[in-house]
């Protein structure tokens, strides 16, 4: 399958940058070290544009990835090993099996947040972007919007329980 532009540049960065989070987020429940893990998400990204050629259309991004950054934190480790780690090789390769096999579902679930964010009001996303999008502290927001500290926890939570009830709900009608 052709990858989805015509212009492998423009394909890749696109994909990478969705998968970023995903893929971040495995380095570092491998490598435990938020510096490192910045590192190595460095290097997969040289590594993963490398090998675009041979990525597969039809497979989840997330997971190619994954399988990329298995091997660089395996690498990563290897060299790290007068330093101690908190998990063993054992433990890290079954998190890593385990992360790779819930990689197919991370697209699902982003596809969901994203239609799910569709339904909240635009206060409500708002909110959200100024919070998680932008690191805005609760309490700058709260001046922003002219709302108490308490008004906007609330509303984050409200918002948070409005998307946890419709993504769980649309995972449940894509389960055959």
């Amino acid at each position: 399958m052709p990858h989805p532009s015509s212009d492998p540049h423009l394909s890749f960065t696109r994909q990478f940058v969705a998968a970023q989070p995903a893929l971040h987020g495995f380095l570092m429940s491998l490598a435990h070290d938020p510096h490192a893990a910045d590192d190595l998400l460095q290097e997969l990204a040289e590594r993963m544009w490398r090998k675009f050629d041979e990525y597969d259309g039809n497979r989840p991004f997330v997971a190619w990835g994954i399988g990329y950054a298995r091997l660089l934190a395996m690498e990563w480790r290897r060299k790290q090993q007068r330093l101690p780690l908190p998990l063993d090789d054992e433990t890290l390769d079954r998190l890593a099996s385990e992360a790779a096999d819930d990689a197919p579902r991370h697209d699902e679930r982003l596809d969901a947040l994203r239609a799910c964010l569709k339904g909240l009001t635009e206060r409500q996303r708002a909110v959200l972007r100024m919070r998680y999008q932008e690191s805005i502290p609760v309490a700058e927001i709260a001046i922003a919007s002219n709302r108490t500290q308490m008004a906007v926890y609330k509303m984050l939570k409200h918002a948070h329980q409005a998307l946890l009830i419709c993504i769980s709900e649309t995972l449940a009608s894509q389960t055959p």
